[in-house]
C-alpha cells in the first residue's frame, strides 16, 4: 500500500508541477477542468448518490459550463467570487462547531450540500486558473500556495503522530489533533520565510505574506474537515477510487479547495494582484 501510495503521489507531482510551470495558460484550464468534473462526479456520489450514469452526465454538464462561463469572466467578478468563497468557508467553520453526526440526511439536505460543494468547487478552480494567468510568476505563486498545504498536511500528520494528545474535532475526524494543528502551522511558517527569502514575497510585505499564509494554512484544515463530514453521512472512507493509494480526487484537493479562495482574497487585499 505505501509503495503505491508513492508512486501515485510521484507521478501525480511530476504532472501538476510540470503542467504549473511549464504549461502555458489555457493547457492548465484543461487539466483543472478535468480535475472539477471528476472531484463534482465524486461530490455526487457523497451528496445525493445518484445512479452512475446520472453522476457522471451531471459531472460533465458542470465542467463543461465551467469551461464555456469561466473563461468569459471578468478578474474583478472572479476576486469578488473569492471573497464569497472564503465566508462561506468561516461560515462552514462556524457550522463545524455545533455539528453532530446523524447519519440520516434527507435528500434536501443532501441536494444542498451538492449545491454548496458544486459552487467551493468552483470558486476554487476559477481561483487556481487566476493564480496561474495573473503574472509571469502565476505558476511560482500557485504551487507556492499548494505547497502552503501539502506542508501544512505533512507537519500536521508527523507532529500529531509524535505529540498528538488533544483531539481537535473527535466528532468529525478522530485522528486530528490540536498539537497536529500547531505543528503543521510551525512547519509552514518556516516555509514561508523559507520562500519569502528568495522571492522577496513577489512584491508583499513580510508581515501581509506571512498573514495570507498563516490564513491559508489555517482554513486548509477547515476544507479537510468538512469532507470528512460528508464522508461519514456517506458511510465511506474515501471519496473514490480513482488515485490508487490516495482514494478519490476530492481526498486529495480538498484542503486546496478552501485554501485557495481566502489565499487569492489576501493577495487582493494586499495589493499584489
Amino acid at each position: 500500500m505505501l509503495r503505491q501510495r508513492i508512486i501515485t503521489a510521484v507521478i501525480l507531482a511530476v504532472v501538476l508541477v510540470g503542467s504549473i510551470l511549464y504549461g502555458n495558460p489555457d493547457w492548465v484550464r484543461v487539466l483543472f477542468t478535468v480535475v472539477l468534473g471528476v472531484a463534482a462526479y465524486e461530490l455526487c456520489g457523497l451528496t445525493i448518490k445518484p445512479a452512475q450514469s446520472i453522476a457522471i452526465l451531471l459531472a460533465i454538464i458542470f465542467a463543461v459550463v465551467f469551461w464555456w462561463f469561466g473563461s468569459n469572466l471578468d478578474n474583478r467578478i472572479l476576486y469578488y467570487q473569492s471573497f464569497v468563497g472564503a465566508f462561506l468557508w468561516v461560515a462552514i467553520f462556524l457550522y463545524m462547531l455545533v455539528y453532530r453526526f446523524s447519519g440520516q440526511w434527507k435528500r434536501v439536505t443532501r441536494t444542498f450540500y451538492l449545491v454548496l460543494g458544486s459552487i467551493l468547487l468552483w470558486i476554487c478552480v476559477n481561483d487556481l486558473v487566476l493564480i496561474h494567468s495573473s503574472s509571469v510568476q502565476g505558476g511560482w505563486i500557485l504551487l507556492y500556495l499548494l505547497t502552503l498545504v501539502w506542508i501544512a498536511d505533512i507537519g500536521a500528520y508527523f507532529s500529531g503522530r509524535r505529540f498528538g494528545k488533544n483531539k481537535l474535532a473527535p466528532g468529525i475526524s478522530p485522528g486530528k489533533t490540536w498539537e497536529g494543528v500547531i505543528g503543521g502551522v510551525m512547519a509552514n511558517t518556516l516555509w514561508m520565510l523559507l520562500v519569502y527569502y528568495f522571492s522577496n514575497g513577489w512584491g508583499m510585505s513580510l508581515p501581509w505574506f506571512i498573514a495570507i499564509g498563516l490564513a491559508t494554512s489555517a482554513v486548509s484544515v477547515v476544507g479537510d474537515l468538512f469532507e470528512s463530514i460528508l464522508k461519514r453521512e456517506a458511510a465511506v472512507k474515501d471519496s473514490g477510487k480513482l488515485l490508487p493509494g490516495h482514494g478519490g480526487v476530492l481526498d486529495r484537493i480538498d484542503s486546496v479547495i478552501a485554501a485557495a479562495p481566502v489565499f487569492v482574497s489576501g493577495l487582493y487585499l494586499a495589493g499584489a494582484v
